[in-house]
């Protein structure tokens, strides 16, 4: 099945490269453009790129499938664009690329409650590890050994709640409807209204104003059309090459690459966020190592 060795590395490592960027990305999108312009223009961004699909995926969804498309366009894109820039307004860019570890966890949490998903006593254990390492990553340390929860941390892991949420949706209801289609289809539905919550904020005035601001739409551009269009229909090709199991390893790459853009934007890793990061990344280790019991 995995045929063609190097070209699958080689896919693998660039989609670690696009995703594990795309959080400096909004940093720098958020230079100039408040969370809700970064995360309504990333949207718009990638519906353009998303065009060419619309006409198959108008002939491929029926009216069933539609109301579906509808759950994953709101919760499994809109919310999370918006959740991670504003989680990154006051959370370090690294570590909000480390919590997204956590979608594959929380995926298989919502399958197991609400799917009939089965898990091995190996993904229970590594759910609880990685659970217990998502525990760490939304602490943030105060003066005198003070220690409290980072509300902003929050938004990022709620963030991977949606995200597994509605791949148990896409799973269970329109795994019949090819990558490009359905994700050209879920951006139609937010694309328009992303556009009229942009032109109702500053974001004129700030395009006009802000000596930043076409760099930072330059890259929240890219983020748009490379980190989010171009990078389904990647992910898509690896799993059609390969297996879905094999092109979710892409976990484990990504806050590599999070955590190289962090250091070169001297963001600081403390002791907690890095032990935190080893128990999510050995939670994840042990819930895609085995096969599911069905």
């Amino acid at each position: 099945m995995k045929k063609n060795f190097p070209v699958n590395i080689a896919l693998l490592i660039i989609l670690a490269f696009i995703w594990g960027s795309s959080y400096i990305l909004m940093k720098r999108g958020l230079d100039s453009f408040s969370a809700v312009q970064v995360s309504m223009l990333r949207i718009i961004f990638a519906f353009l790129a998303l065009v060419p699909f619309l006409p198959k995926a108008i002939q491929t969804f029926n009216k069933t499938d539609v109301k579906y498309a509808v759950v994953i366009a709101i919760i499994g894109s809109g919310i999370p664009s918006y959740l991670y820039p504003l989680a990154i307004t006051h959370v370090d860019s690294s570590i909000t690329g480390i919590i997204n570890t956590l979608t594959p966890l929380f995926t298989m949490l919502f399958g197991w409650a609400f799917f009939q998903f089965k898990p091995t006593l190996a993904k229970i254990i590594g759910l609880m590890v990685a659970l217990i390492g998502a525990g760490m990553l939304v602490l943030k340390e105060g003066g005198q050994m003070q220690v409290s929860i980072d509300f902003y941390a929050l938004m990022a892991v709620l963030a991977t709640v949606c995200y597994g949420f509605s791949s148990n949706i896409l799973k269970a209801k329109l795994n019949h409807v090819k990558a490009a289609p359905l994700t050209a289809l879920t951006f139609a539905i937010i694309g328009p209204l992303a556009l009229i919550i942009l032109f109702s904020t500053n974001f004129l005035q700030v395009l006009q104003s802000h000596p930043k601001a076409f760099m930072s739409l330059f890259y929240i551009g890219f983020l748009g059309v490379i980190g989010t269009a171009l990078a389904l229909v990647l992910f898509n090709f690896l799993i059609k090459r390969t297996d879905a199991l094999y092109a979710s390893s892409v976990t484990f790459l990504m806050p590599i690459v999070a955590m190289f853009w962090g250091f070169m934007d001297n963001e600081q890793l403390g002791l907690t966020h890095a032990i935190g990061f080893l128990l999510v990344l050995l939670g994840v280790f042990l819930t895609n190592k085995y096969q599911s019991k069905k």
